[in-house]
């Protein structure tokens, strides 16, 4: 993995909410946070309108889109380990050392 904020770790976090939008254990509300968002930023209804604040009125909206995609992400739950289709049974195994 790469360092926090390099290109590879946005690349892994926008898999990783693809995968919890259709994972069935994320609760439907989270779901929603970043579709809100969406909603928010393609309304005519503004916080901080652009003609107010030229550029920061823009950055509001970025930045309610980021922090739903960074509560979906902290608050989701943990991704399952990924194993070979078939395989998804625990085996438990005692193992003993033999010495010659």
């Amino acid at each position: 993995m790469g360092r926090p904020g390099t290109l590879w770790s946005w690349w892994h976090d926008l898999r990783r909410i693809w995968r919890l939008m259709r994972d069935p254990r994320t609760p439907g509300w989270l779901k929603m946070l970043p579709l809100l968002a969406l909603i928010y930023i393609l309304s005519p209804i503004d916080l901080l309108p652009d003609l107010m604040i030229p550029g920061i009125g823009s950055l509001d909206d970025l930045l309610l889109l980021l922090l739903a995609l960074r509560l979906l992400l902290d608050m989701a739950p943990a991704e399952k380990p990924r194993t070979s289709p078939g395989r998804e049974e625990v085996i438990e195994a005692t193992y003993r050392i033999l010495e010659e």
